[in-house]
């Protein structure tokens, strides 16, 4: 959804699953630490990425894939951005799904008084922040999409 704020400021919502930014981001992850076990890290075997970067990948791989889905919505919009549109845009919201909770093991003996369980398939609500940084931290991974 784009919406005109001014001649030269839109508010622009895009809709993750639909933009399929969840395959996105992950490729992009993949480039990057494809990339990085390529590189020598001293102190670090050959092809091991050190640890302490992965946070710092991810965060690209997010960012990377929010600013290419919104110049792609500009195109589409035939919104011609400037030249420098790319450093210039800023992201005010990030929604992640929620994490899919791990399904409890059956136990093999069945009790005769035992109820049976009622599964909610209800999808639960996105979870919203501010930044892509609280996102990060509320475990946003590469291959999960957002919007």
């Amino acid at each position: 959804t784009v919406v005109p704020v001014s001649e030269t400021e839109f508010t622009i919502q895009i809709d993750g699953t639909e933009a399929d930014l969840g395959n996105f981001s992950n490729v992009v992850y993949r480039k990057i630490t494809a990339d990085a076990k390529r590189q020598q890290f001293q102190g670090f075997r050959p092809g091991t990425v050190p640890p302490h970067l992965l946070p710092s990948y991810r965060t690209f791989a997010m960012d990377e894939v929010a600013r290419e889905a919104t110049l792609e919505a500009m195109q589409q919009n035939e919104i011609r951005p400037f030249e420098s549109c790319r450093e210039d845009i800023t992201i005010e919201q990030v929604s992640i799904p929620p994490k899919p909770k791990k399904k409890k093991k059956k136990s093999r003996k069945k009790k005769a008084n035992a109820e049976p369980q009622v599964e909610d398939d209800t999808p639960a609500p996105w979870e919203t922040f501010d930044t892509m940084k609280e996102a990060l931290k509320a475990g946003w991974e590469p291959g999960q999409s957002f919007s």
